[in-house]
C-alpha cells in the first residue's frame, strides 16, 4: 500500500503539488495562531486564501479555508 499523498481525483501529487499543500497547511496553522500581531495575521490569511485557490483548483483539497 502507498503512502503517497494523492489528489481528490486518486491521481499521486507531483512535487509542486506537495509543495503548494505544504505550504497552505503551514499558513493554514500559522493562521490560526493568536500570538501574532493583527497585521501579520491578516496577511497571513491573505496569503493562504490565495494558496488555498490554487490548491482547490487542482483538486488537492476540497475544504473552506476557514478564515474570517
Amino acid at each position: 500500500m502507498s503512502n503517497e499523498a494523492k489528489d481528490l481525483l486518486g491521481n499521486v501529487l507531483t512535487a509542486d503539488e506537495r509543495e503548494l499543500l505544504e505550504l497552505y497547511t503551514r499558513l493554514k496553522a500559522m493562521s490560526a495562531r493568536d500570538d501574532l500581531p493583527p497585521v501579520a495575521t491578516a496577511n497571513v490569511k491573505q496569503a493562504m486564501v490565495m494558496l488555498w485557490n490554487a490548491c482547490n483548483d487542482l483538486a488537492i483539497v476540497h475544504e473552506e479555508p476557514g478564515c474570517d
